[in-house]
């Protein structure tokens, strides 16, 4: 971020800043010499200006009373916390140095990461181009860190910008090409530029579907926890520019949506129906997505927000074994529907629940087992079997049917 003076080597901590508003900012020489150069550099109408711009603004947020949205507890670290963005990270602790009631916020750590997420080691927005000629998915040269609509995808409600967020275990051209196919629904012809906000994992897709199916789809990594911080801030940002944002989630990037959901929910953010999600064989709970969706006033108005692979992690932690779509038709019965149409309205969410099958995967074992018919168990066995090895989900299929079909084709293939 251009020349910076040698800094300074004193451990002695003062407040940085204008003290008289919020929470006081505490840091030592050598960070507060840093800050005061990157506070000169924002003035000045240059890339490297409006990255210093980000920074500042990110310090002065610490002064606020609640914490700011894209800051966490620090993994492993009880009383420290991070402030997190694209391309810098504030390490920092809450203490008291006036002695009133309200804490101030002491600096341990100011680092620049936006190398990182150029090395797809960090969480960052990347613009993805479909070129039908070769039939190749490209992702530009480097990440964006801030969230802006294109010429393609204004974010108008005609045209919404497209995000897909992907899952563990993924490089980013395979996260690229497998959500440009999710966003698609399948649909070749659908093929289009989208950004993808590029989740890096250390753990491949079991370790995230153990994560899942042992908090039933209510936890997730380190990694994915950071991520939701900045996925947050970008929704935020659509919300502010008032975008209208289609985001695509597929496998563990769910539980990354939904955790930057909850965070907006928390804070009683209005998103005036610009924004709507569609989760693709999610491994984190439906039912926490669907009452966060609805608590942010997005756009609910698509029935089909979800489709699912009858995936072990898939039937555990997203469906909960079926629990998650019905109790998400009882929120709709209870909070969403007039008395007087509640029996009217009940028996045709029944009816569309049985019809689609939605809880089919949490119970069908058991009918079929009882039924006696040995050839659809097997089937039903074949399908969760294959929809639960890595790499099945890459690529979008409309019915579990066809996904069982499409793999003994390739088996059939390669004999």
């Amino acid at each position: 971020m251009g020349q910076m003076q040698p800094l300074q080597s004193t451990n002695a901590l003062q407040a940085w800043g204008n003290t008289g508003n919020g929470r006081a900012i505490f840091a030592n020489g050598a960070h507060r010499q840093l800050l005061d150069q990157v506070l000169q550099l924002s003035r000045k109408p240059s890339s490297e200006g409006f990255y210093a711009q980000q920074l500042i603004r990110g310090v002065n947020s610490l002064r606020a009373s609640a914490a700011p949205l894209n800051s966490m507890l620090k993994p492993r670290h009880p009383t420290r916390r991070l402030l997190v963005a694209g391309h810098f990270e504030i390490e920092y602790e809450l203490n008291n140095y006036y002695g009133d009631c309200q804490t101030d916020i002491e600096i341990v750590d100011i680092r620049f990461i936006g190398k990182e997420a150029e090395k797809e080691q960090r969480p960052a927005l990347w613009r993805v181009k479909y070129d039908a000629e070769i039939d190749e998915w490209k992702t530009d040269r480097l990440p964006r860190y801030n969230l802006q609509p294109t010429k393609a995808q204004p974010g108008s409600k005609e045209k919404p910008l497209k995000i897909g967020i992907n899952g563990n275990g993924l490089t980013l051209e395979k996260a690229a090409k497998a959500l440009g196919d999710h966003i698609a629904r399948g649909n070749k012809k659908k093929y289009g530029d989208y950004q993808l906000f590029y989740v890096p994992s250390s753990g491949g897709a079991l370790a995230g579907d153990w994560v899942a199916i042992k908090s039933l789809g209510l936890q997730g990594t380190d990694e994915q926890r950071l991520a939701s911080r900045l996925l947050a801030l970008h929704m935020y940002e659509a919300h502010r520019q008032k975008l209208h944002v289609e985001w695509t989630a597929h496998s563990h990037g769910s539980w990354v949506l939904t955790e930057a959901m909850r965070q907006l929910a928390q804070r009683k953010i209005d998103l005036q129906q610009r924004q709507k999600i569609f989760f693709s064989d999610a491994t984190a709970s439906h039912l926490v997505a669907d009452r966060s969706r609805h608590a942010l006033n997005m756009d609910t108005s698509d029935s089909s927000w979800h489709n699912t692979a009858p995936g072990v992690a898939q039937m555990i932690g997203g469906l909960q074994l079926g629990t998650a779509p019905a109790r998400s038709l009882v929120d709709d019965l209870r909070h969403r529907t007039d008395k007087n149409e509640r029996l009217e309205v009940g028996l045709g969410l029944a009816w569309d629940f049985l019809n689609r099958g939605m809880f089919a995967y949490g119970v069908a074992s058991v009918i079929i087992a009882a039924a006696g018919i040995p050839t659809s168990l097997a089937m039903l066995g074949a399908g969760v079997a294959i929809a639960s090895l890595p790499g099945a989900k890459s690529k979008y299929y409309t019915t579990p049917g066809r996904q069982l079909g499409a793999w003994l084709s390739r088996f059939r293939r390669n004999r």
